[in-house]
């Protein structure tokens, strides 16, 4: 018995709460920054120890915050993917999405650390301008039907299946 407590430990100390809150705040960061270079390389981009950063073309800063964010609600919301998608495309409307990124890379610049072109860049860049442009000027897929117009549908179809026919003898 007397050794038990022994190991017996008070988590609950503030120098305890500052080690585990680092270690939690470093691995939520950690994810996301790992969203923000897998990103970057798609696109052509890389991360290095530079006094200067590539240029941000508008569609490269608008994948980037997409992908950190889009990252950080995974996270976040483990159990509901269903609304990862829409969870970033509100946090991108609002602007939040774009800021969180901006402070992360600012974190970064702050380092030493900023983001550098790759050869590939300009071609990828431009393809992704063009998806981003073909996924504008798509149709709008047609909503499916809610069950009250799928009810009232079902309704008149049956009223008119039942109503007596002018002509046809009952």
């Amino acid at each position: 018995m007397g050794a038990a407590m022994i190991d017996t430990l008070n988590i609950a100390t503030m120098p305890i709460a500052d080690k585990v809150q680092r270690h939690m705040m470093a691995s939520y960061y950690a994810l996301q920054l790992d969203a923000l270079q897998a990103e970057a390389k798609r696109l052509g981009y890389f991360f290095a120890q530079a006094d200067t950063a590539a240029t941000m073309p508008p569609v490269l800063a608008e994948r980037l915050a997409w992908a950190t964010e889009y990252r950080r609600k995974c996270y976040l919301y483990p159990n509901c993917p269903e609304s990862w998608e829409r969870q970033t495309t509100d946090s991108m409307s609002d602007g939040y999405a774009q800021e969180h990124c901006r402070s992360m890379l600012a974190a970064l610049a702050a380092l030493g650390i900023r983001l550098q072109e790759g050869p590939q860049a300009c071609a990828l860049l431009a393809a992704e301008e063009c998806r981003q442009r073909e996924k504008a000027s798509l149709p709008p897929e047609p909503s499916p039907l809610s069950e009250v117009e799928v009810s009232s549908f079902v309704d008149e179809f049956f009223t008119k299946l039942d109503a007596p026919k002018e002509g046809v003898p009952t």
